[in-house]
């Protein structure tokens, strides 16, 4: 995991923490390729890991709703499921942590969420979007919820086929 993809689900689990503590909320579901996941084990959240790690693996990709729907009672933070608020603070989190990024600055995305979170936290820095369809962490997804925000707020899409 690069740098700004470890600080990021760092950044992001201990606001998920946070946030669950603060609703009451015991325990996380997470579809996961496998650092979500960790990273969330890391910081002390009860997860519920679906994923080649995890005791359950997905057949085919899960919405919001369907999520819901199987677990009521666990919060779900399966990237690019997260809200705009729980967002806006993990790019706040992620802009303290790594101070001002240069024009251009280059985001590996699979949901998309780290680059969402960033472009909320550095409105005057244009990202590139970086899916690499060799790791599953970067993997694009067609039904992935935040592509288009991904498309609206990058300055460039890659998506890279081959190594």
């Amino acid at each position: 995991m690069s740098s700004l993809a470890s600080v990021s689900k760092r950044e992001r689990a201990v606001v998920i923490r946070a946030h669950m503590a603060a609703a009451g909320i015991a325990d996380a579901v997470c579809f996961s390729c496998g650092n979500a996941a960790r990273a969330l084990r890391d910081a002390g959240v009860p997860v519920l890991e679906i994923g080649p790690a995890g005791p359950l693996r997905p057949s085919a990709w899960w919405s919001e709703a369907m999520v819901r729907r199987v677990w009521p009672d666990r919060f779900d933070a399966t990237s690019g499921h997260l809200s705009v608020a729980l967002m806006t603070t993990i790019g706040a989190r992620l802009r303290a942590a790594l101070g001002e990024l240069e024009d251009q600055t280059v985001v590996p995305c699979g949901s998309g969420e780290t680059l969402v979170c960033l472009a909320l936290a550095y409105p005057q820095v244009r990202f590139v979007a970086e899916y690499d369809m060799c790791r599953p962490e970067t993997e694009y997804h067609p039904q992935a919820p935040l592509n288009v925000l991904v498309a609206r707020l990058a300055s460039r899409v890659v998506v890279k086929e081959s190594a």
